[in-house]
């Protein structure tokens, strides 16, 4: 269900783009670091050495991560930096799945349709898709941290605090789903299910959720890198 507040979309973009700035920037010779290759630090490869990830998982976790934010801000922020994300989310797909992605939707210019079109083609169409497919040639725990990343960045679009509202209870209920079957440990989701669960505010709830994108991959690495040491 798409959340048509003005405010909410607002927040959404600034949170959003400014997240998907510093990301450019940060990682701007790496064209969202999909690539098996070398990490910033000179002590080994991996998510855990500060690195990119070699684990499946953690590479559908960075393709869900780059493909949700492209998705929900398409149409609504800076065409450049939409074009660059989407290029990262490309780059991972072509490299692990060895298959294209679909284009995201055409912008129409106005903000509630774009957002729609971009749940639409994350969760009925090319996204889901994409997730079968992970599911198939990497198994479930990779499909589930996929789809995971997938939720995580539309749960700004989603959530609502109001006690009335059950969408907090529903995505608490998805992302226990998600972390057991990403073999996660309780304290990676627990405290962001916590807070959907008592309708913490919204502010708090989004903070929470895009943190996420710099702690998850970590214990995702923890969990499935193997060996990041040269």
């Amino acid at each position: 269900m798409t959340r048509s507040n003005p405010a909410r979309a607002a927040r959404l973009a600034v949170l959003v783009v400014g997240l998907l700035a510093v990301a450019a920037c940060g990682k701007k010779d790496k064209d969202g670091a999909g690539k098996a290759g070398t990490s910033e630090r000179d002590d080994g490869i991996g998510a855990k050495s500060g690195g990119v990830p070699t684990s499946r998982e953690g590479q559908m976790y960075l393709l869900g991560q780059k493909l949700s934010q492209a998705a929900m801000v398409n149409g609504r922020a800076e065409a450049g930096v939409v074009a660059r994300t989407f290029k990262a989310a490309t780059t991972v797909a072509d490299i692990t799945l060895k298959t294209p992605l679909e284009p995201l939707p055409t912008p129409t210019g106005n903000g509630a349709e774009d957002g729609a079109a971009g749940m639409g083609y994350l969760l009925k169409g090319p996204g889901k898709a994409l997730g079968e497919k992970i599911k198939t040639d990497f198994g479930d725990s990779a499909a589930a941290t996929y789809e995971l990343a997938v939720k995580i960045n539309m749960l700004p679009s989603l959530y609502i605090d109001d006690p009335k509202d059950t969408m907090g209870d529903t995505m608490a209920e998805v992302f226990g789903r998600l972390a057991t079957r990403a073999k996660l440990p309780e304290t990676s989701m627990g405290p962001l299910i916590a807070k959907l669960k008592a309708r913490a505010p919204m502010a708090e709830v989004t903070d929470m959720a895009l943190d996420l994108n710099k702690s998850l991959p970590i214990t995702i690495a923890e969990l499935y890198e193997k060996d990041d040491k040269k």
